[in-house]
This record gives C-alpha cells, structure tokens and sequence, in this order.
C-alpha cells in the first residue's frame, strides 16, 4: 500500500524533527488513525521528499528518516487559463489538470462567460479549490501544489504568456486545423500556456487580440471538446510529448 503524502512548509522542519500543522495532524491522527511508527512522506517547498516516521501521534511529531530521491514533475510549466464554466465543472477540471502536471491554474473571465464573480465569494471558494488541487497533488505524488490565481480579464492575460503560448479556438478546428498544436510540441523545451474558453467558447475579436499578444490559435483534432474536456485533452497531449513519446523527443 503507498504511503500516504502530504505537503509542509519550511517553518515545521526543526533539524531532523517535522511538526505536523494542525490539518495535516487531524488527517494523520483521525483520519487515517496512525500510529506511532507508521511512516509517512512528506514535501517541503523545494521539492525535497523525505521518509518520516511518526515518533509522538499526539503532539503530530515526525521524524526524518531519509530523503528519497523522487521526482513525478513534467520537464516544462504548464499554465492552464480557463474560461470559468458553471456549476461544479471547474472544481473536476482543477483537480484533473493538477494530476497532469499543470503547474498554475488562472480562472478567465471571457466577454462569452455565463457567470457573474463576487469577489468576496470567490475568496470562500478559492479556500476550497485549493484543498482540492492539495489533496489531487498528495495523490498523484506531485513534488508542488500547482498555484491557482485570482480571476482574470483580458487585459491581464499578457501577464502569463510562457515560451510557448496557445488558444483553442473551436473555429480552428471547424477549419481542419491540425498541424499547430502539433508544432508548438516540437518547440516547447521549458513553458506553455494554454488558454481554454467557457461553454460559450471565444469570440473572434478576443481571439485576434490573443494573437497580437503571442497567443496561437490552434484546433483539437477533428471533434468539437466541451469546454471541460479540452483543457484536459490539451494537458494529456503535453505530458505524452513529454514522457512518454521518447522518440519523437530524440528526434527533435
């Protein structure tokens, strides 16, 4: 059975010794029921993963028994920015796009968008989006929780543009565009963004200003993909490129 991980800042680390904050201790101690003994991974922000074992249940006290090499990141930065959906869809895009590697989560506001944002109660829900990236994290072994970014409008999205940057744009793919997804793989060697719309998709002036910022429209294949689906699809394409098609990485 895996060990159960869990993310810690540098303030619980004393020497050899981790002190458990409070939800990681009432997830060891209540949740799981350990015990003393047990062992647990745990993460600090700079990647290193060290091998713990529980030495006081009560006060949720740890110590380090060895640092393991071990490394589940892709080799690039994915930045996924996507058109807020309604209803729950953007709580399993989240948790989805974390186990494919994506590193930041930026929630776009769109001129098409269905829903209204308070700002306020966008704060309560970005308490609960987070625990939801965390806890997709832990379970995919991933050495970060991706960051998830206040909502944004167009006139912020030039602040997010990476080495390679990319628009899925449902025209594109009406078209029978095919080959600049493709492409962009090939050059992609340290970050990407990509930017996904909501159930009503982008108009074409949204995307001619994407354009004059950097962003390259491009099509999913021959299917239209729900505004849900195609981020993913996109952060599926991206980890094969990278991890598992090796011999198209040797050829390039």
């Amino acid at each position: 059975m895996a060990m159960q991980r869990y993310f810690i800042s540098d303030e619980s680390i004393n020497n050899e010794l981790i002190k458990a904050d409070a939800v990681m201790h009432k997830h060891i101690a209540k949740v799981m029921r350990q015990k003393e003994g047990d062992r647990v991974i745990c993460i600090d922000p700079h990647k290193h993963v060290y091998l713990c074992e529980i030495i006081d249940i009560t006060e949720g006290l740890l110590k380090i028994v060895e640092t393991l090499d071990d490394n589940h990141e892709l080799d690039v930065d994915v930045t996924l920015v996507y058109g807020l959906p309604k209803g729950d869809k953007f709580e399993k895009v989240i948790q989805k796009a974390t186990e494919l590697g994506v590193t930041r989560i930026v929630p776009f506001l769109s001129r098409r968008s269905l829903i209204k944002v308070d700002e306020k109660k966008w704060e309560k829900k970005a308490v609960r989006y987070q625990r939801i990236i965390q806890e997709a994290a832990e379970q995919s072994y991933r050495l970060i929780v991706p960051e998830l970014t206040g909502c944004i409008k167009m006139n912020q999205l030039s602040d997010y543009l990476s080495e390679v940057n990319l628009v899925a744009y449902e025209e594109s793919a009406k078209e029978g565009e095919q080959s600049t997804f493709k492409q962009a793989m090939n050059r992609l060697t340290s970050s990407i963004t990509i930017v996904v719309g909501p159930e009503g998709g982008f108009d074409e002036e949204e995307v001619e200003e994407m354009k004059k910022m950097g962003f390259e429209a491009c099509g999913l294949g021959k299917r239209i993909l729900r505004s849900e689906t195609a981020p993913l699809y996109m952060l599926s394409v991206i980890g094969y490129e990278r991890e598992l098609n090796c011999e198209g990485r040797r050829e390039d």
